[in-house]
């Protein structure tokens, strides 16, 4: 089915002309960089790219032979964003009820489209977090379509009523037999219910065969899902650890959903290394991720007021869902501040395409920045997204260099930006509006220049 989706995805879709075909030496002069790290930009830089790759930093006197030369003007060089925790399958309107009556020929265009947006609005590279394979990785990839780099999770790993089982209740559940399948997100692969020990195994294995970069469990209640109540503790320990070893075995990791405090704990010391939303956890459950090298991965538009006009969390048990939710993280952003956990940011877009998923990218860069600074932000968006992507190891599919920093040997992911994005977010496009923000165009004005792996896919400065 995977196979069909990259298929379907790059002979349905028709995209404006496409970036160069391979790489190219360009040497950027005249930039101020922010280097994915640094509280300052560092002014008066030039940033040689040789191939996907960064091969020298320096000063005026920089230059390269037969180097394309692109003046910034000033302006800001910065690392391409990246994105923790996209959905890019996850794209039917009407919420699970939408997904559940799509087809694979309208669900993999859809994937490509977002793939276009995320690109376009500055992300490199994304984690897709659930819900396809690699099949999509593999047409970006091969420069089929254009999007950023993608490291694919395959379908979630759900037990029976966890946030990841998405039939309604009137449908069968396919573990019980006599029973066939009759949930759609698992015949298309987006989901897999799996309960007991050698199911998850199974579970993990196959995704991991079809090119996972790493395994994402659902290991809590939800608010967009309808068969989990919030307060749930989802897999037990057993299974965790069966998924974090089968991980381990490929090198790699696991992720998991989960919003409890206990169910937190429950899953970092079964080995997790990346805790996704989390939003209430404790001072001291925060502390022991801290202490254990687990990053925190959480949307902020999970805790704004924003959300309860979210069009698919307008059913009356969904909107008791955020209700309780919101009660529940009120301690969240204190929490963090206090304690300080490594943070990768992550966007969370569901079930919206176009606009409602621009306007949202655009709010989760304002909002997240406004709760821990523009620095903060932008450091989960680069260097720090790029040391969780490293969590990967050798499943990792991009080895050659580092990801969302600016230096010699990195990958050639940049960003050239009118103003200075450590005083101002909205010159990456960070907007404190959401659903009565005005529409904008594909291209952020202010986002001059788009390169990923050393190809320029957008370039207004010519």
């Amino acid at each position: 089915m995977r196979m069909i989706l990259a298929v379907s995805v790059s002979l349905t879709l028709t995209f404006p002309a496409l970036a160069q075909d391979k790489p190219q030496t360009v040497l950027f002069t005249n930039c101020n960089v922010f280097d994915g790290v640094a509280e300052s930009l560092a002014g008066d830089r030039n940033v040689l790219v040789q191939g996907n790759l960064i091969a020298s930093i320096g000063d005026a006197s920089l230059s390269a032979e037969g180097a394309d030369v692109i003046d910034c003007g000033g302006r800001t060089l910065m690392p391409g964003l990246i994105d923790a925790h996209t959905h890019l399958y996850m794209n039917m309107p009407g919420g699970v009820a939408g997904m559940e009556s799509g087809t694979w020929d309208e669900i993999g265009p859809r994937a490509a489209h977002m793939a276009n947006e995320y690109l376009y609005s500055g992300f490199t590279t994304v984690r897709e977090m659930g819900g396809g394979g690699s099949g999509l990785k593999k047409t970006v990839d091969a420069g089929l379509i254009e999007g950023p780099r993608i490291y694919p999770s395959g379908a979630f790993v759900s037990q029976t009523s966890g946030h990841g089982d998405l039939r309604f209740g009137s449908q069968r559940n396919p573990n019980l037999p006599p029973y066939p399948n009759d949930s759609n997100a698992q015949r298309l692969g987006i989901t897999t219910v799996a309960d007991g020990e050698g199911a998850v195994l199974a579970a993990v294995r196959q995704n991991l065969s079809q090119g996972a970069t790493q395994i994402k469990l659902m290991a809590g209640g939800g608010v967009a899902s309808i068969l989990d109540p919030l307060h749930t503790l989802q897999f037990l320990p057993e299974e965790i650890e069966t998924a974090v070893r089968a991980a381990a075995d490929w090198d790699t990791y696991v992720a998991v959903h989960v919003f409890s405090d206990e169910g937190i704990r429950r899953a970092v010391d079964a080995g997790v290394r990346s805790i996704e939303h989390g939003f209430f956890a404790s001072r001291e459950t925060l502390q022991l991720m801290k202490d254990k090298d687990v990053f925190l991965v959480a949307q902020m538009t999970g805790i704004s007021p924003y959300l309860e006009q979210n069009p698919g969390l307008q059913s009356p048990a969904n909107q008791a869902k955020l209700a309780l939710a919101t009660d529940l993280a009120k301690d969240f952003v204190e929490n963090v501040k206090a304690i300080r956990p490594k943070m990768a940011f992550q966007s969370d877009v569901v079930f919206a395409t176009g606009e409602l998923l621009r306007t949202q990218l655009d709010y989760e860069k304002w909002f997240h920045a406004n709760l821990f600074g523009n620095h903060a932000m932008l450091v989960s968006a680069t260097s720090a997204a790029g040391e969780l992507m490293a969590f990967a190891g050798r499943a990792n599919p991009y080895l050659e260099g580092p990801l969302g920093v600016i230096q010699e040997g990195a990958y050639a992911d940049i960003l050239i930006i009118d103003g200075n994005p450590l005083e101002d977010i909205t010159v990456i496009g960070g907007n404190e509006k959401w659903y009565d923000a005005e529409p904008r165009p594909r291209d952020i004005p202010t986002m001059r220049i788009i390169m990923k792996d050393g190809v320029i896919y957008k370039n207004t400065l010519d």
